[in-house]
């Protein structure tokens, strides 16, 4: 199978696809996992599902209800852009209305849809040998990182966690009464001296943490992207110290570099930086690059974990939504993985231009009143205000972005993300995250970034006359 190429390794070799003979050392997780996730077990009715398929047999275990009581008929979808046009017919209706009641997916596509995505992904990231790691479908990357979390982690457990981080997963693992111990990125992503610094001075009467999270491509919210150089060290970090790597990637195909530079993913690289697989967990999102309602994400990694990962699907959500399943794999179909790569690649150009717009807006109008660093892929500008000291301006409580959107949103008519919501520990400062996804037009993005700038000065004390809209 063709690799992605980028940076190697060793130079410019690229890593050969392995197969199932090929010698390779598979990390064994069992040893990390959590006390609650060895109390779980298989919902009762999930272990006769196999005997509906023995010939003859007649089922009376499912409540499914009756698809002939279904109001559809046909479906019939409309591509962006061309005349070309998907039918799904009643039979295929059928099973997008349907309990799955497998945590796998749709019975039907099942097969057929894993092995597209084990494809793109071995295609994509060359994850390991055959067998040693496979795909699993979930309600939106969120919920499938949610439940991982589960597998390798107790409540009030430490978790090494990148800072800033994306607020969605802070908001469970605040909730689980976790010991978020803060690793921070710089413009080149997460800072692996951080890593180390944190384990090696790791009390020894305390377990460590068992699990790393990071957002490497875009960041939400700082749009930074971990360098290569720095995910191999990490990813050696993981090794030399027994932790897991759960490579959030939701911005993976929103990503501005060019292609032939572009960093590996961890997934990617750890065969060759560490000898061996399994650490590292890839979440893939589907939300935004074909749609963000229709919740789904990907997990790719060993088998083990996967099973652990659907017994909690099992027992809670049951599946993904077998309509969003259904219609998301009729069009994978209808593109193939070039095609596919194809509209990913249209996305992100079109979210560069964006980005560009609203940079280029910030430089007219914010330039000595904030900065910024330009972000490599994703949706977000992570713009730091230049607040006065408390007392020194005239709006006080100042050095806050917090304290500068409560006050003055309205008047200046502009809201962004304080960066607070960002911190693992709750920290204040001076950031604030502004997504330029929307941003309809080049006026826009300058009214925009206009109204920022007003914002700092009502927040430092100045009179703004006109401000807001």
């Amino acid at each position: 199978m063709a690799i992605v190429t980028g940076p190697q390794l060793n130079g410019n070799r690229k890593p050969r696809a392995p197969t199932k003979d090929d010698s390779q050392a598979v990390f064994d997780s069992s040893a990390l996992l959590s006390e609650r996730i060895r109390k779980w077990q298989p919902p009762a009715i999930s272990s006769l599902l196999p005997l509906e398929a023995v010939p003859g047999m007649i089922s009376l275990i499912v409540g499914k209800p009756n698809p002939d009581c279904f109001p559809f008929s046909g479906l019939s979808i409309a591509l962006k852009g061309t005349n070309e046009k998907i039918d799904l017919n009643e039979a295929e209706l059928h099973d997008a209305f349907q309990y799955a009641l497998l945590p796998g997916g749709v019975p039907g596509l099942r097969k057929a849809r894993m092995l597209w995505f084990e494809e793109f992904q071995a295609k994509m990231h060359n994850p390991g040998p055959t067998g040693t790691w496979g795909c699993a479908i979930g309600s939106g990357s969120q919920d499938l990182l949610h439940k991982a979390f589960q597998v390798f982690t107790d409540p009030g457990d430490p978790i090494l966690i990148e800072t800033p981080a994306y607020s969605g997963t802070l908001g469970f693992l605040i909730a689980d009464s976790h010991n978020l111990v803060e690793v921070c990125s710089d413009a080149e992503g997460l800072n692996p001296a951080e890593v180390e610094r944190s384990l090696a001075t790791w009390p020894s009467d305390k377990p460590r943490p068992r699990v790393l999270y990071t957002v490497p491509t875009g960041s939400n919210p700082t749009g930074r992207s971990c360098t290569q150089a720095r995910k191999i060290e990490i990813l050696r970090l993981a090794k030399k110290y027994n932790f897991i790597i759960f490579e959030d990637d939701a911005y993976y195909f929103l990503d501005f570099t060019d292609p032939a530079t572009k960093a590996r993913s961890y997934l990617s690289l750890e065969s060759e930086a560490n000898g061996e697989t399994g650490r590292v967990l890839r979440f893939d999102s589907l939300s935004k690059i074909v749609s963000a309602g229709m919740r789904i994400g990907v997990l790719t990694t060993s088998p083990p974990i996967l099973q652990k990962v659907n017994m909690i699907t099992a027992n809670t959500n049951l599946q993904a939504p077998s309509t969003s399943q259904v219609l998301l794999f009729a069009l994978l179909r209808h593109w193939g993985h070039a095609g596919f790569l194809a509209h990913t690649a249209q996305t992100a150009a079109f979210y560069r231009r964006k980005r560009d717009v609203f940079v280029a807006a910030a430089a007219r109008h914010l330039t000595g009143k904030a900065t910024w660093e330009v972000p490599a892929a994703g949706m977000f500008l992570w713009i730091r205000l230049r607040l006065l000291p408390a007392g020194g301006g005239g709006g006080g409580g100042q050095e806050d972005s917090f304290e500068a959107v409560r006050k003055f949103a309205v008047a200046a008519g502009v809201v962004a993300v304080p960066g607070v919501g960002f911190m693992p520990g709750g920290a204040r400062g001076c950031h604030i995250r502004a997504s330029f996804s929307l941003v309809g037009t080049e006026e826009e993005a300058d009214e925009a970034c206009r109204r920022i700038a007003v914002l700092v000065d009502l927040a430092n004390g100045v009179v703004v006359e006109g401000a807001g809209c």
